[in-house]
């Protein structure tokens, strides 16, 4: 396929370049003008490019090429593994639950227990029935002894975990296959997020199968994948693209468009891939004014828009004694100037975070927005912090006490618009403060590995895209600080679990509202991380594609989003 998508780009290339010389060199004889028709594709290449008619090209950040639903780790592979496979529900537009693979579900008296009842024409994508023991197989690879993914949470939180993991039980007993269509899970507390956690992407027995233990078995099927979704695996090139093609027996109803690529673009290549048509969508433009005005220039690209639910950051390695220290990391929040550098680089689209929750989440309230302090640039006050905290201001310019210089690492990834402009800033910022910092440009996937799994870092930038919950148990609570584990910085504060505890047993929404305020107002005071904005979400869309309106909730690979996408040539 590599070869393949090269040529057409090529052969585009060279057929706009004939164009030109064309409309250089010859003048028409008693011409009426271009029929609407020729006018439309002179103005809008990608319906001239070979195989646009049956094709889109989305355009995003590379995936690191995690096909298999329990391993992924990055949002762009999740993308690519929710057109493939299915879960047994789905959300709505509002972040409701809804049905998808199970048609209906009840929940025990006592709010333990979930009964799923599922669909009786959903098949993989080679004609096996999708059943009940093709979940259970699902959570039984996230208990397994070895498994060394990020989701082990999932079947933790249920009853017979520790009998499966820790002895030679075949099965848990929180999870009950009733019939071929039936199947429970029993949780071993009442909690509201338990729903969540039935979530987990489908995977077949039959093709994904492994002794227990053998865990290795399993990650060798990582680029061998088989789901039941609308979109079938053709191929992946790695730094490239992957290729799908729609599935013509999806239980939903086959996609409209036939063949779907999704192509690894950069920032400083993707505008002018949307300009000459090699690309029909481009996901999460930073949005600027800048790339607005290249948009608007073009004439045959439209803008969907929608609050983007996540923020970015910057994480502290906690363990380190110097950032354990709460004066040193909120001295670090006061000397950047988040808002000049918010403001400098979006023009207005975009806003400064300041906690752990999005704007659209129903825990974001106005009482929330009006107590939390937002660290307001005042490097006079970052200065007092450190000065209290007994860091003294050494001949170069760089901050001591104890033997201990302060100065960090500072992990990010090039090629990326925000992080690179938010490099010199915090040097020059934190310079002044006494604070010395050494940029460490790393590949987005292998900086994701240092932090994540081998948790090998000072400082680091990233961004959370959120669940529907505002539950964050996964991030910040202390048992998630194993390797693996999302709450990479090593965060522990026992208010801090115990507030994420509670918002999960609480049931009342209401009530949830009141916990989340805390928690949020605590994360603001101790700073886990360094919240730097958050902003809308940006697709710029060919016009020739219609049907795309992607939202909070239901994002590009959301079968409700794609199975509404058509191509008008």
């Amino acid at each position: 396929m590599k070869r393949r998508l090269s040529l057409l780009l090529a052969l585009f290339l060279v057929l706009s370049l004939f164009l030109v010389a064309c409309g250089d060199t010859e003048e028409p004889v008693e011409s009426e003008g271009p029929t609407d028709s020729e006018e439309e594709t002179s103005s809008n290449p990608a319906i001239a490019r070979e195989g646009s008619e049956d094709t889109i090209i989305i355009g995003m950040t590379e995936a690191k090429g995690e096909f298999m639903p329990v391993y992924y780790s990055t949002v762009y592979d999740a993308y690519v593994n929710e057109y493939m496979f299915d879960a047994l529900i789905t959300n709505d537009e509002e972040g409701n639950y809804i049905p998808h693979v199970a048609e209906s579900w009840e929940i025990s008296e006592d709010n333990k227990t979930y009964t799923f009842h599922l669909r009786d024409d959903v098949t993989f994508w080679d004609g096996e029935p999708l059943t009940a023991h093709d979940v259970e197989f699902t959570y039984l690879a996230m208990a397994d002894p070895n498994y060394d993914g990020r989701y082990f949470l999932y079947p933790q939180l249920m009853e017979g975990y520790e009998e499966y993991v820790e002895g030679d039980a075949e099965d848990m007993s929180g999870i009950q296959v009733i019939d071929d269509y039936t199947i429970s899970f029993t949780f071993k507390e009442v909690e509201a997020t338990n729903i969540d956690y039935l979530t987990m992407f489908i995977m077949p027995e039959h093709h994904y199968g492994f002794e227990k233990g053998d865990i290795e078995t399993l990650k060798s099927k990582m680029l061998d994948p088989l789901g039941s979704g609308g979109y079938k695996y053709v191929g992946y090139e790695p730094a490239q693209y992957v290729e799908l093609e729609a599935n013509p027996d999806y239980f939903l109803g086959e996609p409209k468009i036939k063949n779907l690529i999704l192509k690894f673009v950069t920032p400083d290549t993707m505008m002018a891939e949307l300009e000459t048509g090699a690309v029909d969508v481009l996901e999460g433009v930073t949005n600027t004014v800048e790339n607005f005005e290249i948009m608007e220039g073009m004439g045959f690209i439209h803008l969907n828009s929608f609050p983007n639910n996540g923020y970015s950051y910057i994480g502290f390695n906690l363990r380190d004694p110097r950032l354990a220290d709460k004066n040193v990391r909120q001295a670090l929040a006061y000397g950047f100037d988040r808002q000049g550098f918010v403001d400098n680089f979006f023009k207005g689209h975009g806003s400064v975070a300041h906690v752990p929750l999005s704007p659209v989440s129903w825990a974001y309230t106005d009482e929330l927005e009006e107590k939390m302090n937002k660290y307001e640039y005042n490097p006079d006050k970052a200065n007092q912090l450190l000065d209290e905290a007994g860091w003294v201001m050494g001949d170069d310019g760089i901050r001591e006490k104890d033997g201990m210089r302060l100065e960090f690492v500072y992990s990010t990834y090039p090629d990326v618009e925000w992080t690179e402009q938010l490099a010199p800033v915090l040097i020059d910022n934190w310079g002044k403060i006494g604070v010395g910092l050494e940029i460490n440009y790393m590949d987005f996937n292998a900086m994701t590995d240092a932090v994540f799994e081998q948790q090998d870092f000072d400082m680091w930038n990233m961004a959370w895209a959120l669940d529907i919950d505002p539950d964050a148990y996964d991030v910040f609570h202390s048992s998630q600080s194993v390797k693996s584990g999302n709450n990479a910085g090593g965060f522990d504060n026992p208010r801090n679990d115990e507030l994420l505890i509670a918002g999960r047993k609480e049931l009342d929404q209401e009530k949830r509202k009141d916990i989340y305020e805390e928690w949020a107002l605590l994360i603001n005071e101790e700073l886990p991380y360094i919240f730097v904005y958050q902003r809308d979400q940006w697709n710029m869309v060919n016009d020739r594609i219609q049907g795309f309106e992607a939202s909070p909730y239901q994002e590009i690979s959301h079968p409700a989003v794609y199975l509404n996408w058509e191509i008008a040539q």
